[in-house]
């Protein structure tokens, strides 16, 4: 409905013009016949009449305003110029066609040089909206004024922040005294200014932006620059710091997890050759045969620990039964140290498509954290895999404290832990990235919940097959 309400608008413009064109002149005649000051300049209000139809429509309305003129000075204003000799009249009206002429040609020189100003304006916004940034002007006495159709880098109009001098009260509270301190440098010294800092925009995001500025040449007390919103960048800069911490730590088990292999395999071929000794007593091999079992499982432990950071990446058809089976070996002496009952459950014949370190992981994950969140005589844990429909759900619940409403907000952002003394805070955000990576998708509840218990962890991934195999 818009476009021809435009066109008709238009229309009714054009209509307007060439009505001037001829009432103008006209008119012009009348003031001049009835003003006696007018008659030595009869042709004064026409070349104005003539100007302003030119400049509003072009040189086709400017031609009719002229020749209305001639004709209107030749009826009205004859009886006070009839002795003027004809060549003097025509060479009036040449001059008044040649004026309307030469601002015709100005006209459109003057259009066109809008209309190429107008272009770079709206490419000049377009590149600040694509690479989200803002140009600026500061004077000290009258602050920042901003170039409309820039980026809104403070989440705010660019009238609102004109209207506050300088956008420091948008800055994190944190920043606000560094941003001021460049600020006030910027002025002192005439230089330059480069910063980044933290915006808190109204709806409560946190962005990064960074400003530099510049001295306008010649004119030390004014600057010129442009803010960037640079958020994404500092995400990806964020995102690859994690990456790299995690690599760390992936080469360091490694390393840790070697290094203990080989004397554990010295100790235990030194306790078989103990065992074996027919001089040793009964009771001393009972005490060497028990220790050669917890270092068979120290060595089990090692034997994941090398699994998990050396497994081919290749997925492949998984039981997810086999992976619990080989993280709850893990972890059973943690169970039976402090008393843990684990109820366990998995329905036969389900497979799934994985790296199988990687589903290792995530049920390592997360029941070393249930096994941190439980304490007492009634501790327990619930471990169950089913099918729902064509989808592998693994459950892994708790009886322990719960975790609270702020904390569910964040619990799967790295680094955020309430563990404060072994927590690292990374062990949940790898675990739904690896479980988003296969497809799936993983949800916590907490609060009283079934059979007593308080925190669940719920992980679902596509069968294959979309069945049970």
């Amino acid at each position: 409905m818009s476009i021809p309400v435009r066109r008709h608008d238009r229309l009714n413009d054009r209509v307007a013009v060439w009505l001037l064109a001829v009432i103008l002149p006209v008119l012009s005649a009348f003031i001049t016949d009835r003003i006696t000051i007018l008659h030595n300049i009869p042709f004064t209000l026409h070349v104005l009449a003539v100007i302003f139809v030119a400049m509003l429509g072009g040189i086709g309305p400017a031609v009719v305003a002229v020749v209305v003129s001639i004709f209107a000075n030749y009826f009205i204003l004859a009886g006070f110029h009839t002795a003027e000799p004809f060549s003097v009249s025509a060479m009036r009206s040449v001059s008044v066609m040649l004026i309307g002429v030469f601002v015709c040609v100005m006209n459109a020189s003057r259009r066109k040089a809008l209309a190429q100003l107008q272009e770079r304006t709206d490419e000049l916004i377009l590149s600040q909206q694509g690479s989200r940034c803002a140009s600026w002007r500061f004077e000290p006495r009258n602050g920042m004024r901003w170039q409309r159709g820039g980026f809104e880098v403070f989440g705010v109009s660019f009238d609102q922040l004109e209207k506050m001098g300088t956008p420091i009260s948008l800055v994190h509270p944190d920043d606000q005294v560094r941003v001021q301190a460049a600020i006030d440098r910027m002025v002192a010294t005439g230089g330059t200014l480069h910063i980044e800092y933290r915006v808190i925009f109204p709806s409560g995001e946190l962005h990064w932006n960074e400003a530099r500025g510049t001295p306008i040449p010649g004119n030390r007390a004014e600057w010129r620059g442009v803010t960037f919103d640079i958020t994404d960048s500092k995400l990806a800069e964020s995102a690859l710091l994690r990456s790299e911490k995690l690599a760390a730590m992936g080469r360091m088990a490694s390393t840790v997890a070697h290094e203990i292999n080989n004397p554990l395999e010295a100790v235990t071929n030194l306790l078989y050759l103990a065992r074996t000794d027919p001089d040793q007593g009964e009771s001393t091999r009972a005490y060497l045969a028990t220790a050669e079992t917890e270092l068979a499982r120290l060595a089990d432990i090692t034997r994941l620990t090398l699994g998990f950071v050396r497994s081919s990446t290749e997925p492949r058809e998984v039981d997810p039964a086999e992976s619990i089976d080989e993280v709850l070996s893990i972890f059973r002496h943690r169970f039976e140290t402090k008393h843990i009952q684990v109820d366990r459950h998995d329905e036969p014949g389900l497979a799934v498509y994985i790296a199988p370190h990687e589903l290792r992981q995530i049920c390592t994950n997360l029941i070393s954290n249930a096994c941190d969140a439980v304490k007492g005589d009634d501790a327990r844990l619930a471990i169950r895999s089913s099918r729902e429909g064509g989808q592998l759900v693994l459950r892994v619940e708790d009886n322990g404290s719960g975790i609270s409403a702020v904390d569910m907000q964040r619990i799967f952002e790295p680094f955020f832990s309430t563990k404060s003394d072994v927590g690292t805070g990374i062990g949940l955000w790898v675990t739904r990235e690896l479980v988003e990576k296969n497809g799936g998708d993983i949800t916590v509840r907490s609060g009283d919940l079934e059979n007593g218990m308080k925190t669940s962890f719920r992980v679902s991934f596509p069968l294959v097959g979309g069945r049970a195999v």
